[in-house]
C-alpha cells in the first residue's frame, strides 16, 4: 500500500473544477479522500447530477474496461482526490482479497442508480410530451373558439372589422370575439385575463362563453358587464380577473356605446386624422369584486372613422433593450398606415410595427389587435 500511496497523486480541486471530462481515454482510478463530487451526463451544470461521497472511486469504468469516459465528473466545493494510475492498479490493488468484489459492487450500485435514473427521466420525458400534447390541444380549442371568417359581418356592408391574436405562449389569456346582436346592433370586445398557461386559458374561455350568452341582446346593454363582472366572479376561488372592453355599434346611425372594464382604452382616428385614446368609458376590471358599476360612454362615428381596440401585450412589448412598444409608438404606426387602407391592412401593418420593434426578444404577454372601420348607412355592397 506504501507503494501505491507513494505512486499516486494528490489532487486539490476548487469548487466546479472538472476532474474528468466525457468522452476522454483514462487511465487512472481516483478515490475521493475529501469533499463531495458529482458525475453528470453533461457539462451543463444547470443538471443535476450523481453525487460521489469519500471514499467511493471514480474513473473505474475506464480503468475496468480500457473505454473512454461516460460521463463529466467534477467537485462540489473543494475536493481532494487521489489519483491511482491503471498500471499500479492491476499490479497492487486488484490481487488484494476484497477489492475487486468491493468495486465490482461499486459499478453494479452505479449502474443501477444510472438505470433507475434514466427510467426517472424517462418518464418525465413522457409526462411533458403528453403535457405539450394537452396545451396543444388547448391552444386549438381556444383558437377555435375565437371568431376567424373574413370579412367578421358579411351581413353588415356598413362595417370592414379585422381581429389578430398572437399568443405568447402556446396557450394565453388574451380574447378577441365580433358577432351580431341583431340585424342593426353589431357587438366587438377584446379582453385580457390575468396570468398565462391552462388557468388562464380557461378563464377566457369562460369569459367568452358569458358573453356571447349576455351579449346577444336579451341582456339590457347597460346591464351586460355588471351581469359579466357578477358571473364571473362566482366559484372564482383562483382568483383571476379579466381586462374588458366591449363596444356596440348600430350600423344604421352610427351610435357606439363603450363599455371599459380596467382594459386600456381604444385609439380613435375621425376622417383619416390622427388616432387619439378615447377615454370616457371606465371601470373595475372584472372577477374580482361582484357588485361594480360600469359607466357606458356614447360616441357617433362617421363614415370614414376608425377605432382599434387592443391588449396592453402591444404596447408592453420589449425590443432587446427592454424598452417598451408604447402608446406613443402604438399611435404613430397607426398613423403612419395608408388612410385607405382595410382594416386588415392596417391590424397587420401594427402587428409588423411591434414585431420590428421587438427585434425578436421574447414577449411576456399574448398580443390581441382588432379594428373597425365605419363605411356608413349608404356602403355599398360588397361581393
Amino acid at each position: 500500500m506504501a507503494d501505491i500511496l507513494s505512486s499516486s497523486r494528490r489532487i486539490r480541486l476548487a469548487d466546479g473544477e472538472r476532474l474528468i471530462e466525457a468522452g476522454q481515454d483514462n487511465h487512472y482510478l481516483f478515490l475521493l479522500v475529501d469533499g463531495l463530487m458529482e458525475a453528470r451526463l453533461t457539462g451543463d451544470a444547470s443538471h443535476s447530477g450523481m453525487p460521489i461521497a469519500p471514499g467511493e472511486a471514480i474513473g473505474e469504468m475506464s480503468v475496468l474496461d480500457g473505454q473512454r469516459t461516460s460521463a463529466h465528473v467534477y467537485s462540489v466545493g473543494e475536493s481532494d482526490v487521489l489519483a491511482v494510475h491503471e498500471d499500479d492498479f492491476w499490479r497492487h490493488l486488484a490481487p488484494i482479497p476484497g477489492v475487486m468484489r468491493n468495486l465490482t459492487r461499486l459499478v453494479t450500485h452505479r449502474l443501477r442508480l444510472n438505470s433507475e435514473r434514466m427510467i426517472r427521466t424517462f418518464e418525465e420525458q413522457l409526462r411533458i410530451e403528453h403535457f405539450k400534447k394537452e396545451l396543444a390541444t388547448a391552444h386549438d380549442i381556444q383558437m377555435g373558439l375565437l371568431p376567424h371568417h373574413d370579412p367578421l359581418f358579411p351581413r353588415h356592408r356598413q362595417v370592414d372589422v379585422h381581429a389578430y391574436l398572437l399568443p405568447a405562449k402556446e396557450v394565453g389569456g388574451d380574447l378577441y370575439d365580433a358577432f351580431a346582436i341583431d340585424d342593426e346592433h353589431i357587438l366587438v370586445a377584446v379582453g385580457d385575463v390575468s396570468g398565462k398557461g391552462m388557468p388562464a386559458a380557461m378563464f377566457m374561455m369562460r369569459t367568452l362563453t358569458l358573453l356571447r350568452a349576455h351579449g346577444n341582446g336579451k341582456e339590457p346593454c347597460d346591464r351586460l358587464m355588471p351581469t359579466l363582472n357578477r358571473l364571473l366572479c362566482d366559484g372564482n376561488e383562483a382568483n383571476m380577473f379579466v381586462t374588458l372592453y366591449i363596444a356596440v355599434l348600430s350600423v344604421h346611425t352610427g351610435r357606439l356605446v363603450l363599455f371599459n372594464g380596467g382594459h386600456p382604452a381604444p385609439l380613435l382616428s375621425r376622417q383619416g386624422g390622427p388616432f387619439e385614446a378615447v377615454t370616457g368609458a371606465k371601470g373595475a376590471l372584472l372577477g374580482m369584486i361582484p357588485e361594480v358599476a360600469y359607466r357606458c360612454h356614447e360616441i357617433t362615428l362617421s363614415a370614414g372613422d376608425r377605432i382599434v381596440l387592443y391588449s396592453d401585450g402591444v404596447t408592453e412589448a420589449e425590443n432587446p433593450a427592454q424598452e417598451m412598444f408604447s402608446q406613443a409608438r402604438t399611435q404613430a404606426t397607426l398613423d403612419d398606415s395608408p388612410r385607405d387602407d382595410s382594416m386588415q391592412g392596417l391590424v397587420i401593418s401594427l402587428t409588423q410595427g411591434v414585431t420590428d420593434f421587438a427585434a425578436g426578444a421574447e414577449q411576456s404577454d399574448d398580443i390581441t389587435i382588432l379594428g373597425l372601420r365605419y363605411l356608413g348607412q349608404n356602403a355599398p355592397a360588397t361581393g
